[in-house]
């Protein structure tokens, strides 16, 4: 018998749920062949990559002109080529794929930046606290506002129930 367990999809996504880890493991040991899929991790890397950027982009377009005029919508609108060209590489860095990545990031001249980074103006030493944490670690919060700006633009232009 093969046994499939499945994480929903929208459950935490930085911090998997362990319920499936913890059974598949015990099942195996048991001597089931036993697989795992987690569906939120696979709907956010779907969501997150340049198909998924221009299903937003078109959604966004055919939106009423009040939702595309919010300003993450228009943001990203006006900056996507930017965000289509850096959105595969920054989910690689994320999942530990590209950690050379993390320079560029950190030096804030890759990622576009949209709402979410406008606090960083507004306490210029906010940053200067990763200085002894390293840059892997100011890239991955840098990285991580890029996506709330997206998740932003989401809620705002496309679906207002979306939300990590």
């Amino acid at each position: 018998m093969k046994i499939l367990l499945i994480l929903p999809p929208m459950t935490q996504l930085n911090t998997p749920y362990p319920s499936t880890t913890y059974l598949t493991a015990w099942l195996r040991h048991k001597g089931y062949e036993t697989v795992q899929r987690d569906l939120g991790l696979a709907l956010a890397l779907r969501l997150f990559s340049r198909t998924g950027f221009e299903r937003v982009r078109a959604n966004l377009e055919a939106a009423e002109k009040k939702r595309r005029t919010a300003i993450p919508v228009k943001n990203f609108l006006k900056e996507f080529n930017a965000y289509f060209d850096c959105i595969e590489p920054t989910i690689r860095f994320l999942q530990g794929k590209d950690p050379s990545l993390a320079l560029q990031i950190s030096e804030r001249n890759f990622l576009p930046e949209g709402p979410r980074f406008a606090p960083l103006a507004e306490h210029e030493n906010l940053l200067e606290i990763f200085g002894a944490m390293g840059t892997q670690d100011k890239a991955k919060y840098l990285a991580s506002l890029f996506l709330d700006d997206v998740a932003d633009v989401i809620r705002t232009g496309v679906d207002p129930r979306f939300q990590f």
